[in-house]
């Protein structure tokens, strides 16, 4: 608890530099504004994400199509002529996907369209521990000795080029469907579909690996369906499958434009009404129990948040630490009693993702700040022997935030008792804005036994006895080719604009909604405001989150919701002025709106702290007996017995910490008390030795003894009595 205090504070409350985006020219924002009848707030964002017209702004708003021709990707047409040769002649085909949330739902559209159209189909997703990612050749001749003649990769294959050769020595063709970072030279295919393909035509090449498959659908139904009707093939696909469509994009945080905002949209849309009994099933799953305890019936409102953090952690979990076929089962189901069972096994699954995650992130921090060895790296190289393969990306995403710098982590994990050189460890990295791991792996490549991925998140393989030396040259790498210092610099923080307290209305919070859906590339706004007045501070949900009552000098009241940390931990207390960086959004309770402010940072307002500047200044003079205290400052009995009762309770809890601010927060409903009083009551009692008190940081204090004494005499105190005789002598 004594840690946990500090380190929730500093959750929030930041010491970085704040900053907002350069203010858009103030014509455009009022052409926008009129035009579209929107708020000047609203007009200033639109500019600020390169909306700078009412033409740009409009399209953006009204969310109008942008479909792409699907046969603008390279290979489009020899992939369905294969996939249609083969249903006609009743081949077995063979999905061929990757573990993960795009991988899965990626498996299962396929997997349903093609059975819908009679194909003799199977999918194939390898274990996350024994056979990492991607093809292998163990797995392409197990598919060829089971009468497989058409594998079709999903989210995968890019880079398999020994494993495709393999499959077409054993007489079986290969078409792949990816999205990750091409390497110069391609696999053998009968066709290779990726937009990141240097000789592709297509006009965006940010599609998840299910956003490829979508387009591989319209392209195969208008071929088999709608008699080459492209529009007619595109609603089609979307009717049956952009909810799964959304959930893989945005759960591989590609970027909400184009053709994914539009994705994204009407998947998140159709999700709240999904037909997909493994999908309803999932989200009741999900909402129905938390802590044992059951929540609302009430419909939710689902959105990409909804999505990333509650959904795709359960569906990613099965590949991470399970079997991946279980959340492509839930997908194909039929049958409510087996989804419900499925479901609830994805959510058992990632409770236990969450247990190991923590301990291993533990044992991550602990490997960095046990040694003064990585505090020259650019790049974070970890190891362990026993680090679970699935879990170690998300940690690595931990290590990267903690830290502010590239890492990766990597396990040996069924290596054996003992280590050997040629032992594979399987890695996986996370990176920073600005330095594209792929193809700095690319460049360490003959250290590595294989690697890919996409430019913020990337895996690899690599030998025991090769592992030093390229830690040494991924850093080389990295010193030599980039900024070093750049990457692993504090971030500030960035908010889009500047609004008043007072600007924080219902009616904006609402405007906001022409931006959704949001994600990566298209952000929730963030505002900065500065000044507002904290009127209460109180727990929620068992105090697992805070909620402020946050007023403006107009008079309204705001909340203002801080998740994840408790109230004892935020570090604001009642009285206070803050500045506040939030995303604004619209709370409904008991059928009333509101806005709610959804905490980013927090700090103290300037005024705040010039007010706790002279306050501290003051009272040190007191103490100092150079400016005598004011009669309503000098403590009584009464005083003394408040304070002693609040300290004795936070210490038999283990609040050990004691923030000046939570102490004055803590008897503000029994006996509200400034801090120079306060001060001094607490100097007494620590010269009277009822507690044993440290200034471990400024107006924040520790209690190094719990035995305190129950009963003393106050006028025993030379301290308090040297106060008094200093105030009233210079008021005589």
């Amino acid at each position: 608890m004594t840690e946990d205090i500090l380190s929730g504070a500093r959750k929030y409350i930041s010491n970085k530099k704040w900053e907002t985006l350069p203010k858009p020219d103030p014509v455009s924002v009022n052409i926008i504004k009129s035009a579209l009848g929107v708020q000047s707030v609203t007009a200033e964002l639109l500019c600020l994400r390169g909306y700078s017209s009412p033409e740009l702004a409009s399209i953006f708003i009204s969310h109008r199509e942008v479909l792409h021709d699907p046969r603008l990707l390279p290979d489009m047409d020899a992939a369905i002529e294969r996939i249609a040769r083969a249903i006609d002649e009743g081949e077995k085909i063979v999905i061929y996907g990757d573990y993960d949330v795009d991988g899965v739902t990626s498996v299962s559209i396929l997997y349903l369209y093609l059975r819908k159209l009679g194909a003799d189909v199977s999918y194939y997703i390898p274990c996350r521990s024994r056979e990492g990612y991607g093809m292998s050749t163990d797995a392409v001749q197990s598919i060829a000795a089971d009468g497989g003649k058409l594998i079709v990769t999903v989210d995968t294959g890019i880079t398999a080029i020994e494993e495709i050769e393999a499959a077409r020595q054993l007489g079986c063709d290969v078409i792949v469907t990816d999205h990750h970072e091409c390497r110069e030279a391609l696999p053998e295919a009968v066709a290779v579909i990726n937009p990141r393909r240097a000789d592709s035509k297509y006009p965006f090449c940010d599609l998840a690996g299910v956003g490829v498959v979508f387009k591989l659908l319209c392209a195969l139904d208008a071929e088999l369906r709608t008699g080459g009707d492209m529009v007619a093939a595109a609603t089609n696909i979307k009717n049956d499958y952009i909810d799964l469509i959304a959930i893989g994009t945005i759960a591989d945080v590609m970027p909400l434009r184009d053709e994914n905002r539009l994705i994204v949209g009407l998947g998140l849309a159709r999700i709240e009404n999904t037909r997909l009994v493994g999908l309803r099933a999932l989200i009741k799953a999900s909402d129905g129990i938390s802590n044992g305890v059951r929540r609302s019936e009430r419909k939710r409102k689902i959105t990409s948040s909804y999505v990333s953090y509650t959904l795709a952690p359960r569906i990613n979990a099965a590949g991470r630490i399970g079997d991946a076929a279980v959340a492509v089962e839930l997908f194909l189901t039929d049958d409510a009693k087996r989804a419900g069972e499925l479901a609830r096994r994805l959510c058992e699954i990632n409770r236990e993702r969450q247990l190991l995650e923590n301990e291993i992130a533990k044992e991550a921090y602990a490997k960095i700040e046990s040694t003064s060895e990585f505090e020259n790296d650019t790049v974070i190289v970890l190891d362990d022997e026993n680090w679970n393969a699935g879990i170690i990306g998300i940690v690595a995403s931990r290590v990267t935030e903690k830290y502010g710098r590239p890492s990766i982590l990597i396990t040996f994990e069924g290596s054996g008792s003992e280590k050997n050189a040629s032992d594979e460890g399987k890695g996986s990295g996370r990176s920073v804005a600005g330095l594209n791991l792929v193809e700095v792996l690319g460049r360490c490549s003959e250290y590595l036994v294989k690697y890919g991925g996409h430019e913020l998140a990337a895996g690899l393989t690599v030998t025991r006895s090769m592992l030093p030396a390229f830690r040494c040259a991924i850093n080389d790498v990295v010193r030599c080719e980039f900024d070093g210092e750049s990457i692993i610099a504090e971030p500030t923080l960035t908010a889009d604009i500047e609004i008043e307290p007072d600007e924080c209305t219902l009616s904006l919070a609402e405007g906001l909604s022409l931006f959704e859906p949001c994600g990566v590339g298209n952000p929730s706004p963030v505002f900065m405001t500065c000044g507002f007045f904290v009127s209460a501070v109180s727990g929620v949900s068992g105090d697992r989150h805070t909620r402020m009552m946050l007023q403006t000098p107009g008079g309204a009241c705001v909340t203002a919701m801080c998740f994840g940390c408790p109230p004892d931990m935020l570090g604001v207390y009642g009285g206070e002025l803050i500045d506040v960086m939030y995303t604004l959004d619209v709370n409904v309770f008991r059928g009333e709106a509101s806005p709610q402010l959804t905490v980013r940072a927090l700090r103290k307002n300037e005024k705040q702290f010039a007010l706790e500047a002279a306050a501290r200044n003051l009272y040190d003079k007191i103490h100092d007996g150079v400016e005598p205290a004011s009669i309503d400052d000098i403590p009584v009995r009464a005083d003394f017995s408040a304070v002693y009762r609040i300290i004795r309770h936070e210490v038999s809890m283990g609040r050990n910490i004691m923030p000046i601010g939570r102490l004055r927060s803590l008897l503000s409903p029994i006996r509200p008390m400034g801090y120079i009083k306060l001060r001094l009551v607490l100097d007494v009692l620590a010269e009277l030795k009822v507690i044993s008190k440290i200034e471990i940081e400024p107006d924040v204090i520790k209690i190094e003894d719990n035995t305190l004494m129950t009963k003393v005499a106050i006028e025993k105190s030379t301290f308090l009595r040297r106060v008094k005789e200093k105030s009233s002598g210079e008021q005589n």
